[in-house]
């Protein structure tokens, strides 16, 4: 009985942070196409994106996909599987749309990861369209990872980006 309590205090507590946060859309498990595909269906047809504007939701969308895109094909696998855990969480207030993502990462990832988001947060629109037309341009497409092009996509389509990385062990971060 009383871990019932507990779980119900629990989900009681979250579903009051959620109204806190103006959560619409939260999702965390292992990532894959399928369920990109399904995170994007279920956002589509929600009241609270429904209701944008069509650039709005055109960005939302394009910032969404990126963010998913990045922790199904770079997160650090589970131990001993290929499934790649994540969360995504959705929220909207007055000035718009907060997206927060988070994954596992090896650590041996995080430098080159850090500079190129350094390198992403500190241009402005312009310098990174001209990067992103450079990039372009001049890198050969990879099976894994296209152009390189998804955090540059990130930068131009919100209206600011931040990060943190928390050492899990000596082999995983959580970014």
């Amino acid at each position: 009985m009383v871990e019932t309590q507990d779980k119900a205090t629990f989900l009681y507590h979250w579903l009051r942070e959620c109204e806190k946060e103006n959560i619409i859309l939260c999702f965390q498990g292992d990532f894959n196409q399928d369920l990109v595909n399904a995170i994007l269906l279920l956002a589509e047809r929600g009241p609270d994106i429904q209701n944008s504007s069509t650039v709005v939701r055109a960005r939302v969308f394009s910032v969404l996909v990126e963010c998913m895109q990045n922790i199904r094909k770079y997160g650090a696998p589970r131990a001993n599987s290929d499934l790649k855990p994540g969360i995504v969480i959705v929220c909207i207030d007055d000035k718009g749309y907060t997206l927060k993502t988070g994954n596992f990462i090896e650590n041996s990832e995080v430098p080159p990861l850090r500079a190129r988001l350094d390198e992403v947060i500190k241009l402005n629109k312009e310098e990174l369209k001209d990067l992103h037309k450079k990039v372009l341009g001049e890198t050969k497409l990879s099976e894994k990872s296209g152009a390189g092009l998804g955090l540059i996509s990130i930068g131009r389509k919100s209206e600011g980006m931040g990060y943190l990385f928390k050492t899990i062990d000596d082999k995983i971060s959580f970014y």
